[in-house]
């Protein structure tokens, strides 16, 4: 297969960061909306992002882009039927009416919040990385439509309402253009697998080379195992009939990195600091288990020791989760803090560093047991 996917549980944020310093191709894939603390430090790391703005307010229930989060509280600004990158603002909320005012992009404006926290960082939108390339991006999509006419599906009109359409030769995509290439407004919404197939095919000739880190959500790296026998077919037709220089294999590497959740508002440290020291010591428990279990001759009364000291430590787990909850927030209710609260208290973040130095896929562990503490 020309696309070796690789799942990395085994790297941690600071691997990434140091791939990325030596010249690697490392991005991430958010969509324009609240960020969420992952999200947030992330873009704090230096992580580059390639955002996505051809979601819905009413489908995107991962970054809500229709409404305002701050403290904890979601608020709706504007009309959540339209295309994100084509949304404007509807309606006023209380702390954020200096930034959000009627008639303003919405996208935009998400934006720009994100640019004034992280002045430095990487960052375009998907429209935007249309736009930067669009020679490339519509060579890409013609091969890909004389393939496979059925990519098709979505049209978008200039006030952002979308259509269900389908095209079955190019001149019929081409003729209505591509929305984002060469600055459209309206037109084709380019495919889901298309934008993906960017990422291992476009984006590696730009940076010249085979392999490629790329930061996944909570979603992204669970479907894509489905998408992965079409995404290997197109890149050898892309091959084959566009651009014979690409690698014959590329290494996507991609890091699920959801569950990287540590990081408060700054006056929180302390807290997360406590409950990190409980969970440290879970780590090293849960990990020393099976040495201890080699050792012992009667193991009918090793488990119940163990399930004594277990459930001592989940006592202690529960106790510091009451005075700290704060990594386990819901980003499908839109109850975590954002973007927002961090430009309108001027708090800074604090990002805990045991947790940019552990491999993500323990972390991952760590927040399953953990939300079997909480309170409920």
């Amino acid at each position: 297969m020309p696309i070796q996917l690789k799942i990395r549980e085994d790297l941690s944020l600071n691997d990434l960061v140091s791939f990325k310093r030596a010249g690697f191709l490392v991005f991430k894939t958010p969509h324009v909306g609240n960020w969420y603390p992952n999200n947030l430090a992330c873009a704090a790391l230096g992580i580059p992002m390639k955002v996505v703005d051809s979601t819905k307010g009413c489908l995107d229930h991962n970054f809500h882009p229709h409404c305002v989060i701050v403290n904890g509280t979601r608020a709706q600004i504007a009309e959540e039927n339209a295309l994100t990158s084509h949304t404007k603002v509807t309606r006023v909320h209380e702390h954020t009416a200096d930034r959000f005012k009627i008639g303003a992009s919405v996208s935009e404006t998400h934006m720009q919040a994100l640019r004034e926290l992280f002045p430095e960082l990487e960052m375009l939108t998907v429209s935007g990385y249309l736009k930067e390339n669009s020679g490339r991006v519509l060579e890409l999509l013609e091969v890909l439509t004389q393939h496979d006419h059925s990519i098709w599906e979505r049209y978008v009109r200039e006030d952002g309402m979308t259509e269900a359409r389908h095209a079955r030769q190019w001149i019929v995509v081409n003729a209505s253009g591509v929305c984002g290439t060469n600055g459209s407004n309206c037109g084709w919404v380019s495919p889901n697998i298309a934008n993906i197939l960017m990422d291992v095919t476009i984006d590696p000739l730009l940076f010249n080379t085979d392999i490629v880190y790329e930061l996944s959500g909570p979603d992204m790296y669970k479907y894509i195992g489905q998408l992965m026998p079409k995404l290997n077919e197109l890149y050898e037709v892309v091959r084959q009939k566009l651009w014979p220089e690409l690698p014959q294999t590329v290494t996507l590497n991609l890091v699920p990195v959801a569950n990287m959740r540590f990081a408060v508002l700054a006056h929180r440290r302390q807290a997360l600091e406590e409950l990190v020291e409980v969970l440290k010591t879970v780590s090293v428990f849960e990990n020393g288990i099976g040495d201890r279990i080699n050792s012992v001759s009667d193991r009918k009364k090793f488990i119940c020791q163990i399930v004594n000291e277990r459930n001592v430590l989940r006592d202690r787990l529960r106790e510091v989760l009451r005075a700290c909850p704060d990594p386990f927030y819901d980003i499908y209710d839109g109850t975590f803090f954002s973007q927002y609260d961090l430009l309108s208290c001027s708090e800074s973040l604090f990002i805990h560093p045991w947790a940019l130095e552990t491999p993500v896929g323990v972390l991952s562990d760590l927040v399953r047991i953990a939300r079997g503490c909480l309170p409920a």
